[in-house]
């Protein structure tokens, strides 16, 4: 009877090791080709006509692709400088600041890549018409396709 009962707590350590290692795996970053969906909640910007009505925002999904590695997790976007990253096993958390017509736009983001898909919540400042920068919250879905192009 003791010898069944020692068995059982072996394959208990056992199970307690492994599984751990098993969701950290699940967690890191997959290196490959990536599809990335952006949807952000953009305020509505004021008309520079006396009485004119504020102009409606546009708040269509934006989706691309690109490759990314776990040392290059955040995708390269044109017109922006990456200002901080942090990365632990499969969540990154970010700063960026872009350059527009309008000013710079600075933004952050936190992120959680499982396996085959990734999601994230962002939030941008904006600059408005009058200097003060509007916030606009965002999320990003991602869902891997595959590896990376060979060029």
């Amino acid at each position: 009877m003791k010898t069944g009962a020692a068995e059982r707590i072996r394959l208990l350590a056992l199970v307690a090791c492994v599984l751990p290692g098993a969701a950290l795996a699940a967690d890191e970053i997959k290196a490959g080709k990536w599809q990335f969906t952006t949807e952000m909640q953009l305020p509505a910007m004021p008309q520079s006509a006396a009485g004119a009505q504020p102009a409606p925002a546009s708040n269509q999904p934006i989706t691309r692709t690109a490759c990314i590695d776990p040392n290059h997790p955040i995708p390269a976007e044109q017109q922006c400088t990456l200002d901080n990253m942090e990365r632990r096993g499969g969540s990154v958390s970010w700063t960026m600041t872009c350059s527009s017509p309008q000013g710079p736009v600075h933004s952050a983001g936190s992120a959680h890549y499982a396996g085959d898909t990734m999601s994230a919540k962002l939030t941008a400042q904006i600059p408005g018409p009058n200097g003060t920068p509007a916030s606009a919250p965002g999320r990003i879905t991602g869902r891997y396709l595959g590896p990376c192009d060979q060029r």
